[in-house]
């Protein structure tokens, strides 16, 4: 958890900052972890009420990860199985550094259930390491998907297969952001 708060402090704020979010009322970061990403979003968009959903085990340790202080917006952690269980309702779904994790037909099972959730006008913001097409120049993606395929069934990505892999889902619109930092940024718009 502490890898996963470390890196998701450091990319935060260019995943939260790569679009403009606030027409979007309600976020659900799905596999949110200590909730980094979320607490930086409530502070750039303090009308955006976010849900952080993750594993009971992971949700049970996250207030060793909470930022003190006065500044501190409130962020809502809900423990849950993303695969298994019900996920809360959102405008704007958000998978960061999830995908990479799993084979196709996962993320295939994931994208359905996000999709049946949401209603016209909701999104998804993906943030992942994204490869370019031929997958020969972005060395830092081609290492994390080489490490990806010995430590997990998962691998990096192409901005168009995330882009097969969102429209197949009913997502449109879907907008890549190279931030140059360690996490690229995802948009797309459910129709």
């Amino acid at each position: 958890m502490a890898a996963m708060h470390s890196i998701a402090h450091l990319t935060a704020r260019d995943v939260a900052t790569a679009f403009d979010l606030s027409q979007f009322k309600s976020a659900c970061d799905l596999g949110g972890c200590t909730g980094a990403l979320a607490h930086e979003l409530v502070q750039i968009y303090p009308n955006l009420k976010v849900t952080v959903f993750d594993l009971p085990e992971v949700i049970a340790n996250t207030s060793y990860f909470q930022p003190s202080g006065q500044h501190a917006a409130p962020v809502t952690f809900v423990s849950g199985d993303f695969f298994k269980d019900n996920l809360p309702e959102a405008d704007l779904y958000i998978l960061s550094r999830v995908l990479h994790d799993w084979p196709d037909e996962k993320i295939h099972v994931l994208l359905s259930k996000v999709s049946a959730v949401c209603r016209p006008g909701c999104a998804i913001l993906l943030a992942e390491m994204v490869l370019d097409d031929e997958k020969k120049n972005r060395s830092t993606a081609l290492l994390q998907s080489l490490n990806m395929l010995v430590q997990t069934e998962g691998k990096e990505r192409s901005g168009t297969e995330y882009r097969a892999l969102l429209e197949q889902h009913g997502f449109t619109n879907v907008t890549i952001r190279i931030t140059g930092n360690l996490l690229d940024v995802i948009l797309c718009v459910k129709t």
